[in-house]
């Protein structure tokens, strides 16, 4: 059974480094090399440790709503947030996309703060998929990768630039309102090719196409597009 585990440290140059898995051990042995990569002194006992056991049944909303409420009660000053964790924290199925680390809502949670994510999985066809998906979407302030320990010929990473922190007014307070489009950090994207971008949605179940005929506009004019939210 998936649960959220979380370990964080804040360092001396105000950063809070957040590790966050749904395997306590990958949790635990992520947070220390995060931390030490950002400050030396830090040691195992200043890791902080979170952990949500999530109710049955549970959908993304619900993961959603207990990992801003495990985040919500860390204390402290810090001005940078690195969050590292599974692309695919809780899903119901492996090969799904967690909606809320794409669609810019921790950035708003953490609102007046840079916000950087690391979203990772051992498994290069999830990470190619997430690619794929955080390209169409225009996707910032991110890196997409495998975990450590992936085979060199398997290894995937993508770095997306980081983006203006949301300001504090935009902070998203529990309880968790419904994503709004208006608040992302970029509202629309010009795409090219509606048929590249409706192939990446399809690839990782955002639309399930069976039965449907493809009416997608292949038209060279470009399209504004508002990105959405995934779902299982």
């Amino acid at each position: 059974m998936p649960n959220i585990y979380i370990n964080y440290v804040i360092t001396s140059n105000r950063e809070l480094l957040i590790s966050s898995y749904h395997d306590k051990v990958q949790s635990k042995a992520n947070a220390l090399p995060l931390a030490k990569s950002k400050d030396k002194n830090i040691k195992p006992k200043d890791l902080q440790q979170l952990e949500e056991i999530l109710p049955q049944p549970f959908d993304d909303g619900i993961v959603k709503t207990k990992l801003l409420n495990l985040l919500s009660t860390i204390e402290g000053d810090f001005d940078k947030v690195i969050y590292k964790g599974d692309l695919n924290l809780c899903t119901q199925k492996k090969e799904d996309l967690a909606p809320y680390l794409f669609d810019g809502t921790l950035n708003r949670f953490f609102a007046g703060r840079d916000v950087q994510l690391i979203l990772e999985s051992a498994n290069k066809e999830y990470v190619d998929n997430a690619i794929e998906f955080a390209n169409a979407i225009g996707l910032t302030g991110a890196v997409i990768q495998t975990k450590s320990g992936t085979p060199k010929e398997e290894a995937r990473s993508q770095v997306y630039p980081q983006p203006e922190a949301v300001s504090k007014e935009k902070r998203e307070d529990l309880p968790i309102p419904e994503s709004k489009s208006s608040e992302l950090a970029q509202p629309k994207i010009a795409v090219q090719n509606t048929a590249i971008l409706l192939d990446a949605l399809v690839k990782v179940g955002v639309f399930n196409t069976s039965g449907t005929e493809n009416n997608t506009n292949t038209s060279e004019e470009k399209e504004q597009i508002k990105p959405k939210g995934l779902t299982n």
